[in-house]
């Protein structure tokens, strides 16, 4: 696998509340994780912290020295497990420290082998897949806007603009219950996974990223020109952005 990632704190903020981390480290795996803090001062950096580092370390402890015929069909509960763990400590943390009261964060959390995808996630960071047919987004938002988009009550053009389009859901963190959506893909090679926060999304579309993602370079070319994109945009917000190429899998069109 090739892989790209970069934050940047952008341009109004003056704390970066993302985190994000990649293992590359375990046999035919990597993990992938990114998160995108809330809460008041240094809280949100906090929470995003916490669950990065405790996600993180929870599947690198299930899958380090297994086989993919090991886990395999493990690969959704491990990811589960390993959210839920995140959200109990960052739960405790704002408990028993008033400074991170009500703090959260969202989380995308990632296993890839050459061939497949298993994601969960919480909040209104995204998981893209990029393939010659085009752009995916393989999750879905757990923002008041695309609750509001999906009734039918906004458009797609209002999405952007609308006042409250910063208001989540759902986060990790803010409950001691949480539930975690799932979604498994399959991918070959040449396809590109990109995990990024909405300090992107909210203001480059998905069809620049995709433009951006087919032009010619290397994936640190591409992350870094979307950066840049957002930048030009405003940069009001924290801007992360990790990329995989799968570079490993079967060639498209051959049989699974």
């Amino acid at each position: 696998m090739e892989y790209a990632a970069k934050s940047h704190i952008g341009l109004v903020r003056q704390i970066n509340e993302d985190e994000f981390a990649v293992h590359v480290d375990l046999n035919s795996y990597q993990v992938v994780l990114v998160a995108d803090g809330m809460g008041g001062h240094m809280a949100g950096e906090i929470a995003s912290s916490i669950a990065v580092e405790v996600a993180g370390l929870s599947l690198r402890e299930k899958l380090q020295g297994k086989t993919e015929e090991e886990v395999e069909s493990d690969l959704s509960d491990f990811i589960v497990e390993s959210i839920l763990l995140a959200n109990e400590a960052i739960y405790q943390r704002g408990q028993s420290s008033s400074g991170c009261s009500g703090m959260g964060t969202t989380i995308v959390a990632t296993i890839v082998s050459p061939r497949s995808i298993t994601m969960g996630y919480i909040g209104d960071s995204r998981g893209y897949l990029l393939t010659p047919n085009g752009i995916k987004q393989l999750t879905d938002d757990h923002s008041l806007v695309n609750e509001l988009f999906k009734n039918g009550q906004l458009t797609e053009e209002e999405l952007s603009t609308h006042p409250q389009k910063n208001i989540l859901t759902r986060a990790l963190g803010t409950d001691q219950r949480v539930e975690v959506d799932l979604i498994s893909a399959q991918w070959a090679e040449g396809d590109i996974l990109l995990l990024c926060t909405d300090g992107l999304t909210n203001l480059v579309t998905d069809r620049e990223i995709e433009q951006v993602m087919k032009e010619e370079g290397s994936l640190d070319d591409k992350i870094n020109r979307l950066i840049e994109r957002a930048l030009e945009e405003g940069g009001n917000d924290n801007i992360t952005v990790v990329a995989l190429r799968n570079t490993v899998g079967e060639k498209r069109g051959e049989t699974q």
